[in-house]
């Protein structure tokens, strides 16, 4: 293992340290120490093939030959050490591949994150890398190498969808514009899309390990809100959504109805609380055509009339 090596898995621990003991978002601590990791691999290249006696090599090698004992690879007569298991989903081969995966750590993973923790977070990342490689090593006769944190990032969007199926979404994107859709919607795209891309016999993308992470995540969702990490924020509480049939006969022009259904989407108690609350700001009294309010659950106006649960 060169010096170049050990100061990117240096990087990685500490980055994982960092994050557990000032309690840090461990998504956007790894997605920093990607970042390190990378510029390591791109000076580690450039020493090497300069070495080698190739120094304009470097500007068109993978980053990662520079790294070689990080990456998952698996060759008749070799199999990478242990830790290549974590590593390669530090490593990219390049600045677009980089991007497109800080991307979902910026965008998607601090959501999921601060829903189940940390701990659990960090689990279904690593160990939804680790399958879905498990995955694409499996198809390819147990040959092929591995870099990337693709895999890692499309378990937590899989277990997103498992766990807020009717939460809707646009892609985890502020862009403008764009429809937003349920999120299971876009899981189910994605690992279909993933699955027509991991027929094409020609190598360069790792499909099948992203419809393994997909696989992953989504299966295992519900056994890692078992562990015992502490809270997780809505995802009970959502299955015990309060019951709003009692709106229904308030819901009498277009703009109420459309209220409703969105909080009968929710998957979340804040969000349907904040849609319940628009409204009854918005809705009338049958009895006086007055203003609403929630008391202790109940719908109530001030003549007295009293609605259902809201």
């Amino acid at each position: 293992m060169n010096a170049f090596e050990v100061a990117a898995i240096a990087v990685i621990v500490g980055a994982t340290l960092y994050a557990a003991l000032r309690k840090a978002p461990v998504s956007l601590a790894f997605a920093l120490a990607c970042l390190a990791v990378y510029a390591i691999e791109e000076v580690a290249v450039r020493v090497v093939f300069a070495g080698l006696g190739l120094p304009g090599f470097g500007g068109f090698a993978p980053p990662f030959l520079g790294t070689p004992e990080l990456v998952l690879l698996v060759a008749p007569g070799y199999v990478s050490p242990p830790w290549t298991w974590v590593t390669f989903q530090f490593l990219h081969a390049g600045v677009d591949h980089l991007l497109f995966n800080l991307m979902g750590f910026v965008f998607l993973a601090p959501i999921l994150e601060e829903r189940i923790g940390s701990p659990r977070w960090a689990i279904l990342f690593l160990a939804g890398g680790a399958f879905g490689a498990g995955v694409f090593l499996l198809v390819n006769g147990m040959q092929g190498a591995l870099v990337g944190a693709s895999a890692g990032l499309l378990a937590v969007f899989g277990a997103f969808g498992r766990l807020y199926p009717r939460e809707r979404v646009r892609l985890f994107l502020p862009l403008p514009g764009v429809p937003a859709v349920p999120v299971i919607t876009l899981v189910i795209v994605f690992l279909l899309l993933e699955i027509v891309l991991g027929l094409d016999p020609r190598r360069g993308v790792a499909w099948q390990a992203h419809v393994g992470g997909i696989v992953f995540g989504f299966a295992f969702a519900p056994a890692l809100l078992r562990l015992p990490f502490g809270r997780v924020r809505g995802t009970r509480a959502a299955r015990r959504l309060t019951r709003l049939e009692g709106l229904q006969t308030l819901a009498t022009t277009p703009e109420l109805r459309a209220i409703l259904g969105e909080a009968e989407r929710a998957d979340i108690p804040e969000i349907r609380d904040a849609w319940v609350e628009k409204f009854i700001a918005s809705a009338r009294c049958p009895r006086c055509a007055g203003p609403l309010r929630r008391s202790l659950g109940r719908i109530t106006s001030e003549c007295g009339w009293k609605g259902g649960e809201g």
